[in-house]
């Protein structure tokens, strides 16, 4: 299974402005809580730490809720459902931005507006749920157009294009990734740079450009060592181990797969850590290499029986 890769819209709120009308000089500082709560999940996030993540995401909301911070309490339902939906939950992702996007709506906020839309669209394209999702993205796109969001626009393409790809629509895809590059390149945005690269890398390979598919995922691995994104690393491992494979280029998925597998332990990902672990059995098999197969399904047997 090739990795794709969702942009995550991890979008800075501004503290203060808009607290229900509560007075004092308190009221800020707790708000500027609220963000750094949010900002320190997002950092667990980067380094692979999802149930870190979680909890500050849901302290975040909290702490916005007995301050009555609308905008910091939309900012982290968001949070909580991009959270839900890497952890496998995309329904309980649907409902913390549906909940979001409500709040956005009543603040008449439309940064926040397009924000949640893209994030609806999002869940709605885990749930396998094409219509609601394209109907989302369409909306998200046109708004942050019109408030001249270039990130968000970038962040949305990527994501269009994901389902546009699933749809079997292989040109208006590339046309939607190319277009979140362009956009993330002229911003700087060397996370989701690498991303909109991924993303292209798998259009490449299930089209047959195999080189191409594997200078993207280079280019996609490198830039995600630069930003420092482990999960992230570890899926691009994962995409040129497999393309390594289907090259029968074995020695090179071998490294690929066990450089993954290390990395997924470390994350304490155990799933993705027995599927990287299984392929890279089936790899080593077939080099002819027993020895070392049967070394690495004493691990996974480890792995597998833990309870």
């Amino acid at each position: 299974m090739i990795i794709s890769r969702l942009s995550i819209l991890l979008l800075v709120l501004v503290a203060g402005g808009c607290f229900g009308g509560a007075a004092g000089p308190e009221l800020p500082l707790v708000a500027a809580q609220v963000q750094d709560l949010r900002d320190k999940g997002n950092r667990a996030l980067s380094r692979g730490d999802v149930a870190r993540a979680g909890r500050l995401f849901d302290e975040a909301r909290r702490l916005a809720e007995s301050i009555d911070d609308r905008p910091g309490l939309a900012g982290a339902l968001n949070d909580l459902g991009a959270n839900a939906g890497l952890r496998g939950d995309p329904g309980k992702a649907a409902e913390f931005h549906r909940q979001a996007h409500g709040i956005a709506l009543e603040l008449g906020d439309r940064a926040l507006i397009a924000e949640s839309l893209s994030y609806r669209g999002q869940a709605a394209h885990l749930m396998s749920d094409d219509a609601a999702a394209l109907a989302f993205y369409t909306q998200a796109l046109a708004l942050a157009r019109e408030i001249h969001d270039r990130r968000g626009e970038a962040a949305v393409l990527n994501n269009l294009g994901l389902l546009q790809q699933a749809k079997g629509e292989a040109d208006q895809a590339e046309q939607s990734l190319q277009r979140a590059l362009a956009l993330n390149s002229e911003l700087g945005e060397r996370r989701a740079m690498a991303s909109n690269l991924s993303n292209l890398g798998t259009l490449s390979e299930k089209r047959g450009r195999w080189a191409e598919a594997r200078s993207l995922y280079e280019r996609a691995l490198a830039l995600d060592k630069e930003t420092e994104q482990r999960p992230a690393i570890e899926a691009d491992l994962v995409n040129l181990g497999q393309l390594s494979e289907v090259e029968h280029r074995l020695e090179e998925a071998i490294s690929y797969y066990d450089r993954a597998y290390r990395g997924y332990r470390v994350l304490n990902q155990v799933l993705k850590a027995v599927d990287v672990l299984t392929r890279l059995i089936r790899v080593v098999k077939a080099a002819g290499q027993e020895s070392l197969a049967a070394t690495y399904q004493a691990e996974l047997n480890t792995l597998t029986t833990k309870p």
